[in-house]
């Protein structure tokens, strides 16, 4: 996570699913949410996330921008509310 901090310079890291939990398995995937200001296509931003992570286990990653996730989040989107925001956990948040 620390390059993906100091390279992509995320606003916010939010770990979900069965990691955030606490349930983590030898068949575990890590499902990550970035959330970044940026102007790129959503899966060039995924792309660029996995090549600077270049990561050891299965790693799902969604990245969306800050206004992206506050879309979702008014739309009341039930995997976004239920999974990430309710259930899962802040990994890194930056400080302004």
């Amino acid at each position: 996570m620390e390059i993906l901090i100091r390279e992509h310079e995320p606003e916010k890291l939010i770990l979900f699913g069965s990691a955030a939990q606490g349930e983590i398995h030898e068949w575990s995937d890590l499902d990550l949410v970035v959330i970044k200001r940026t102007d790129k296509p959503l899966l060039e931003r995924i792309e660029e996330v996995l090549r600077l992570v270049r990561p050891k286990v299965g790693l799902d990653v969604l990245v969306y921008t800050p206004e992206e996730m506050e879309d979702l989040i008014a739309e009341r989107r039930v995997f976004v509310l239920d999974e990430i925001i309710y259930k899962g956990a802040v990994a890194y948040e930056r400080r302004h």
